[in-house]
């Protein structure tokens, strides 16, 4: 008898959660790859910017290709920190590429942050850890049967068919 993914010797078709190793790990994965992302637009336009000031053409710069291996590698990173932990905590820390490359950007790029910007940097890096620390517990799908009845029952409660409810009375 084959024994389920993630079920204990006893637990058949038990869900269990990443533990706090993998959860540590995945979420920061998912960090990295979060700046990484945030960083890619940056170094692109900064390869762009560097290549029309040589009259060059920008796939010939070494920086606008940083930006697009970085781009890949981000990419692969947030794949790795999905497998890992659960979405609703890798997703929220997503947004704080944006932070990362708003501030990138002023130092490379030379482009003024004004205080929109910086309390905008703010309420994303807020609005991450709030989500983060209210996110709500979900639970792994281990088997084919489990798999079946969260897509077919998504809420988790009993729904009773109208002619079984109209049977019974």
């Amino acid at each position: 008898m084959r024994m389920p993914v993630g079920a204990a010797a006893g637990e058949e078709g038990a869900a269990q959660s990443p533990g706090p190793a993998a959860v540590s790990l995945g979420l920061s994965v998912a960090v990295v790859s979060s700046l990484v992302n945030g960083s890619t637009f940056v170094l692109q336009k900064k390869g762009i910017v560097r290549a029309r000031g040589r009259g060059t053409s920008y796939l010939t710069d070494i920086v606008w290709w940083s930006g697009t291996i970085a781009m890949a590698l981000g990419q692969i990173g947030n794949f790795l920190a999905y497998t890992a932990v659960p979405t609703v905590l890798v997703t929220p820390l997503g947004a704080l590429g944006v932070p990362f490359g708003s501030i990138l950007a002023s130092y490379l790029l030379k482009e003024k942050l004004n205080i929109l910007g910086k309390l905008g940097c703010l309420l994303s890096c807020a609005g991450s850890v709030v989500l983060i620390i209210h996110s709500p517990k979900s639970e792994s799908v281990t088997t084919q049967a489990e798999l079946e009845e969260k897509l077919t029952n998504p809420d988790g409660r009993m729904h009773i068919h109208l002619e079984e409810s109209q049977n019974r009375f």
